[in-house]
């Protein structure tokens, strides 16, 4: 990995450290002179041609061995435009060094990292949604694979592919009563008479019949996004529960003990993004961005939604602070609102949103959202307030802040390229609730 140039402490990242278990991020934390002295951010790592692809709802910093050190986690999409065979991968990074991957069978969509049991040390499990399964890790192991419910399959289509397997149907036939039903909008088809409607050759569709006619027909739906969600305390590794939502327009809450679907919730559209408060047992809400461009609430009990927010866009990034909701939309505007739908204050952005991230820096007590601009730049909003802004040599396309090995502030950062950039945030940087961009007198 390459470093950010003019660091007069590069040498440091290169040299081996004395004790090999010890190679954490505070121990090569760069000076104040190798940085901008107006910045309040000290450039920790730059690799530009890393080679990740992922979104921000696939990294994760946990510590995966109760080690005090917190590892950076990240699905990796692969090079899918110039690769056709998938490699997507599960990467784990100590320090700036990969130190271990893992194969997925499907593109992820979400990263979690989870309590399952009550064992000491508390060492958490990670999940990963991929296509319609949740697969868990611990200890960077296959442990578990949970699969969603299959969703009920049209009789007529059943009838269809049971003629084929009897051979008591033609090519064309079946062609057209799959497409008929497919056209009535009345019902969805499975993935595998999708992909035959799209043959046009019948030589290569009797072949694709010939191969899956005696396969059982199945019809599963995929997963959109995940979060978790504490079951019965408000402990940070207390055990978790996953909540999922799918292509189907549904959201599951699963136990990670047993894994059972404990409640199931049916929302308007597809999910997009989620966020999740409050304890399972006791009170518990979740928001819902979906793709219709409203914001849903879900409460306890309620398998329906009870309050929902209209946006004028589709959201690109959903964000909680209490009582209030900060969103992204596509057409580069960022709104606040409360949880009953009141809207608080509304900012036309420069540019295109193409990532945010909650900053919540529990030592100073700050609380603001970065939000990822396509023209280079992150914006910092405490409240209503922009009270910074980062200048990256590349589009930001995933962000996560949290603890990175032992420094309690770290930003990460995954550029449109594939780059990896990991900022730190000075510990005397002070934060004011004006714009730093001044515009017209009050």
């Amino acid at each position: 990995m390459s470093l950010t140039k003019g660091d007069k402490s590069a040498s440091k990242y290169n040299q081996e450290p004395e004790n090999n278990n010890d190679a954490e991020i505070n121990q090569t934390r760069p000076t104040t002179a190798a940085s901008d002295p107006k910045s309040k951010w000290l450039p920790a790592h730059s690799d530009y041609v890393a080679g990740i692809n992922t979104v921000e709802t696939c990294i994760e910093l946990v510590d995966l061995y109760a080690e005090g050190s917190v590892n950076l986690v990240i699905a990796d999409f692969g090079n899918i435009l110039l690769v056709p065979k998938l490699q997507a991968k599960l990467k784990v990074f100590k320090g700036f060094s990969l130190l271990k991957e893992n194969n997925l069978s499907d593109l992820p969509c979400a990263v979690v990292a989870c309590y399952t049991d009550n064992l000491q040390p508390r060492i958490p499990a990670l999940a990963v949604a991929s296509g319609p399964a949740v697969f868990l890790f611990k200890s960077l192991r296959p442990y578990y694979k949970f699969v969603l419910p299959q969703l009920e399959i049209s009789q007529v289509e059943k009838d269809v592919w049971l003629k084929a397997r009897e051979s008591n149907i033609d090519i064309q036939a079946m062609h057209d009563i799959l497409n008929d039903l497919h056209r009535t909008g009345s019902t969805i088809l499975t993935n595998r008479s999708f992909m035959f409607l799209q043959m046009t050759n019948n030589t290569e569709a009797q072949q694709f019949v010939e191969h899956f006619k005696n396969i059982e027909l199945k019809r599963q739906s995929c997963i959109t996004c995940m979060k978790k969600l504490n079951k019965n305390c408000a402990d940070e590794d207390a055990i978790n529960c996953l909540v999922i939502g799918t292509e189907d327009q549904n959201i599951y809450i699963v136990e990670s003990e047993a894994f059972t679907i404990l409640a199931t919730m049916n929302c308007p559209a597809t999910p997009s993004f989620l966020d999740v408060s409050g304890i399972y047992d006791v009170e518990f809400r979740i928001l819902a961005a979906c793709r219709n461009g409203y914001i849903y609430l879900f409460r306890r009990g309620s398998a329906q939604p009870r309050n929902s927010i209209y946006l004028n866009s589709i959201a690109v990034g959903l964000e909680r602070f209490g009582k209030n909701i900060i969103v992204g939309c596509m057409d580069s505007s960022l709104h606040c609102y409360t949880t009953k739908g009141k809207r608080y204050w509304k900012h036309i952005l420069p540019a295109q949103i193409t990532a945010m991230c909650q900053i919540d820096y529990r030592p100073r007590g700050f609380q603001a959202v970065a939000v990822a601009l396509a023209n280079n730049e992150i914006h910092l909003y405490k409240d209503k307030f922009l009270v910074d802004v980062i200048q990256i040599e590349e589009n930001v396309y995933a962000m996560k802040f949290g603890r990175l090995g032992r420094e309690d502030a770290t930003l990460v950062m995954v550029t449109k390229n594939g780059g990896l950039v990991l900022k730190i945030l000075k510990r005397t940087a002070v934060f004011e609730e004006s714009d730093v961009l001044h515009g017209p007198p009050k």
